[in-house]
């Protein structure tokens, strides 16, 4: 018993060194809940265009922003993580607040440009910023905590969002825009006053594989990142697990609402699910798993993702009850497949790479990813024709293949990058 309070003593200490970057993501993730909803919704709402000229112009925006993530990895290293952090709050500002305005095609396309330009910015510095203020503690232990506390706050600004849509009128979704801004400002300036990671000495690993030689781990360049074959697989992986961040409100949403004739809210009931999960148990999870193999606890992830949707091959339309019971299952099996994966992915694509091109990797990866994402929804036409099965059959292979690519990237990793610390079992 005594053993159990000091280390939740220790816990809670180290963790309330950081607060004021707990309020910051606090802060930034409940405007992001606020405006989740809003990115089709609200010009369709707000301006004369039509819903088929908002999407071409949405897509064409997010699709012109994916290199920003390279770009921002670039920054990362030139600058440190924070600064990122700092930037892509400002970016999200500056695009939040062209939605007040935007009313013509040119003006709708540069304030869904500047919002994607964030999301894409965030995703490569926040591996890279947890990385820092971790400084040397174990990763996960810290992408959980906050991972957590973020589902949390996203939870709840999705909730307000979702009584303010349910008002109706354009006046509620600008106030939830203005939030957003205020919320996107606020957080910049917390990051901007947090010191993260005391210097220290560079621990360089060096690890050789079939195509790369010793010598070009040593020397910290891009080519010797390019040409190392952990790399290019954990590219590959995180491309293949790019759906599964737009699994739940693309795929399974159009099917629950289209084909099963659900109400339009069993997207945000998912989504509720989801963030719940995460916001009680993320933490709790990582500490169980901890010290396995991180290739291994990546593979059980996607694996779990891939299983949930086997049974729509074959499962009939369903209604009432058993559709709503269904998607709760499967929303319960997606949120338990990120718990395990997450911290392990992020904490491989932050220290896997030479400290050198840290932040560049992580932009390699993390655009991957996006990438997987942006063509996912290419395959929901499947659902309108005979086969709609198919879908669902080349879902779950493609994550079967995601497993597979990660298991095989991790295992050529040294061991202190393979698996997490023993210290994580002490959170």
């Amino acid at each position: 018993m005594f053993s159990i309070r000091a280390r939740f003593r220790a816990s809670f200490s180290t963790l309330a060194e950081h607060r004021f970057v707990t309020f910051a993501v606090l802060v930034d993730t409940i405007g992001a809940g606020l405006t989740l909803p809003l990115t089709i919704v609200y010009f369709t709402l707000t301006t004369h265009l039509s819903l088929a000229a908002v999407g071409a112009l949405s897509t064409a925006a997010s699709l012109l922003a994916l290199p920003i993530g390279l770009v921002g990895g670039v920054l990362t290293d030139r600058f440190g993580a924070k600064w990122s952090m700092i930037t892509n709050n400002l970016l999200s500002a500056a695009g939040f607040t062209l939605y007040l305005v935007a009313h013509d095609p040119v003006l709708v396309f540069a304030a869904v440009f500047l919002a994607n330009a964030s999301e894409r910015l965030y995703w490569t510095s926040w591996t890279a910023y947890v990385h820092d203020l971790s400084d040397g503690r174990p990763f996960e232990r810290w992408f959980a905590f906050l991972e957590a506390t973020k589902a949390a706050a996203l939870g709840a600004g999705a909730i307000v969002a979702a009584v303010t849509l349910a008002g109706g009128g354009t006046d509620g979704l600008r106030w939830l825009v203005v939030a957003n801004v205020v919320t996107s400002v606020a957080a910049a300036a917390v990051f901007a006053t947090q010191r993260t990671g005391r210097p220290r000495p560079r621990v360089v690993h060096v690890h050789v594989t079939p195509d790369a030689g010793s010598a070009a781990q040593r020397d910290g360049s891009l080519r010797a990142f390019a040409a190392d074959r952990s790399m290019r697989l954990i590219t590959l992986g995180q491309f293949l697990l790019g759906p599964a961040m737009v699994l739940p409100n693309v795929a399974l949403s159009v099917l629950f609402v289209e084909r099963w004739h659900l109400p339009a809210a069993v997207a945000p009931v998912q989504f509720a699910v989801a963030t719940g999960l995460a916001a009680c148990l993320q933490t709790s999870v990582t500490r169980w798993v901890a010290g396995v193999d991180r290739g291994m606890l990546v593979a059980i992830g996607a694996g779990l993702t891939g299983l949930a949707v086997l049974p729509l091959v074959v499962l009939p339309p369903l209604s009432g009850a058993a559709a709503w019971g269904f998607a709760v299952v499967i929303a319960v099996v997606l949120a338990a497949a990120d718990m395990i994966s997450l911290p392990a992915a992020n904490a491989v694509m932050a220290e896997a790479p030479h400290p050198e091109v840290r932040g560049r990797a992580i932009g390699v990866f993390q655009t991957a990813g996006s990438v997987g994402m942006a063509l996912f929804p290419l395959g929901i036409g499947l659902l309108d024709t005979d086969v709609p099965w198919l879908l669902w059959v080349l879902t779950a292979a493609v994550f079967a293949a995601a497993a597979w690519v990660w298991r095989a990237a991790v295992s050529a990793l040294p061991e202190d990058v393979r698996v997490a610390t023993a210290a994580d079992a002490d959170v």
